[in-house]
Order: C-alpha cells, then sequence, then structure tokens
C-alpha cells in the first residue's frame, strides 16, 4: 500500500496512524519530492493506492481495509 502524503499534514499523520494500528503496512510516498505527483495529489493528500485503486480522503477503517483486501 502506499501512502501519498506530505511532510507536516496532520491528516496524512492520522492515516500513517491508522495504517499502523491496523497493522497495514505502507509506504510513505512524499508528493513534495515529484513534481507530477505534487500536481496530481496536491490538494487531495492523504490518498491511499493498492496498485489498482486509489483512495482519496475522507475514508475510513473500513474503506483502508477493504482497499488492503481484509
Amino acid at each position: 500500500m502506499n501512502l501519498y502524503s506530505r511532510n507536516d499534514c496532520p491528516l496524512c499523520e492520522d492515516v500513517e496512524e491508522t495504517l499502523m494500528r491496523l497493522d497495514i503496512p505502507f509506504k510513505f510516498i512524499d508528493i513534495d519530492l515529484d513534481s507530477k505527483l505534487l500536481k496530481k495529489y496536491h490538494t487531495r493528500v492523504p490518498v491511499l493506492m493498492n496498485g489498482q485503486e486509489e483512495l482519496s480522503w475522507p475514508f475510513d477503517d473500513a474503506a483502508i481495509l477493504r482497499l488492503a483486501g481484509q
């Protein structure tokens, strides 16, 4: 699972904590380090991606679990 995020983003930090609490492995991707990602996700972070589907904020634990295939 990829977490498209940025530093100093309280919502992103909440999602990161939720993923850890749900024991879902994820890769933190800082959109500020890639101009294409910044353009695509600038106002949408946090965004979760499982490789095929994308989940934009707002979402809950149940939606995260569905995206993770659990």
